[in-house]
C-alpha cells in the first residue's frame, strides 16, 4: 500500500475520533513516534496526516509540547478534500442538520444534463436540502443524481441525512474527485426563503460535479451558502 494511502487512513481515523468526541477539545494527541508505532508507518507518513488535520484547523501544534485537538475551530466549510457538508464543518461544536425541501424523480434539465454528460430528459433523482448549523440556516443544496446510479434515491431517507454516505454505503459508489466552481451571487426568492434571508442579499453560489472511481459523473449539485459560513481552503506553495 502506498504512503499516500496510508496517511489518508491515519487522517480518516483521527478525523473520526475528533469529530465524534472520542478525542476531546484540548486533549493531546500521541507523539509522532507513538502514532508511527500504532499505525506501523514512518514518522513522515504520520506527519502528512497531522498536516492535513492542521490544515483543516482541527488540531494545533504547540512548540516543544505536541499536537492538541483545537479548542475553538474557525467556523466555515473546509474544501481541502471531497466530503459531505457536515464533514466540511467538522470541528465545529454546533450540530449540522438538514431539512429536505424536495425529493423527487425528474427529467434532467439542460444544465444538469450537460454537466453529467447525459441527455436532456434522462431520468434523475433530485434531492434539495436546507443545511442548518446550530439550528441556523446556512446553505441550500440542490443535488441531481442519475437514476441508474442510485435507483430509489429520492424515495428513501438518506443515511444520517448524508447524500455521500447514502451513495457509498447503500448504492456501492466509490467517490473519487469533484470539479467545483464558486461565484458571488444574489439571492433569488426560491433560495432566500428557506435561508430566512432577504431577496437580493449576498450569497456564494457553487456548482459541484462529483465523479466515481470509474470516472463517471454521478452528482451535480448547486449550492448557495450564506456569507456567515465562509469556505476555507489552504493553498500550499509549489
Amino acid at each position: 500500500m502506498s504512503r499516500s494511502v496510508l496517511y489518508q487512513v491515519i487522517y480518516d481515523d483521527l478525523f473520526s475520533q475528533i469529530t465524534s468526541g472520542t478525542l476531546k477539545a484540548g486533549s493531546k494527541l500521541e507523539s509522532e513516534p507513538e502514532l508511527a508505532r500504532r499505525y506501523q508507518v514512518s514518522r513522515m507518513t504520520v506527519r502528512q496526516a497531522l498536516d492535513l488535520l492542521l490544515a483543516d484547523e482541527l488540531v494545533t501544534r504547540k512548540r516543544g509540547s505536541g499536537t492538541y485537538v483545537r479548542e475553538n475551530p474557525r467556523r466555515g466549510r473546509r474544501l481541502n478534500r471531497l466530503r459531505s457538508f457536515a464533514q466540511e464543518l467538522a470541528g465545529s461544536d454546533e450540530a449540522v442538520t438538514s431539512q429536505v425541501l424536495k425529493a423527487s424523480e425528474e427529467k434532467a434539465p439542460q444544465g444538469v444534463a450537460e454537466g453529467l454528460g447525459m441527455e436532456v430528459g434522462d431520468a434523475m433523482s433530485r434531492i434539495k436540502r436546507l443545511r442548518l448549523v446550530g439550528g441556523v440556516p446556512a446553505a441550500v443544496q440542490d443535488a441531481w443524481v442519475p437514476y441508474a446510479v442510485a435507483p430509489g434515491l429520492a424515495r428513501d431517507p438518506l443515511l444520517d441525512g448524508s447524500l455521500y454516505r447514502t451513495l457509498t454505503e447503500k448504492h456501492g459508489l466509490k467517490l473519487r474527485w469533484a470539479d467545483q466552481t464558486m461565484t458571488a451571487a444574489l439571492l433569488e426568492p426560491g433560495v432566500a426563503e428557506p435561508l430566512s434571508a432577504e431577496v437580493g442579499g449576498a450569497v456564494l453560489h457553487s456548482v459541484r460535479i462529483t465523479y466515481s472511481d470509474t470516472e463517471r459523473a454521478v452528482e451535480y449539485t448547486n449550492s448557495w451558502t450564506l456569507p456567515e459560513f465562509p469556505l476555507l481552503l489552504r493553498v500550499d506553495a509549489e
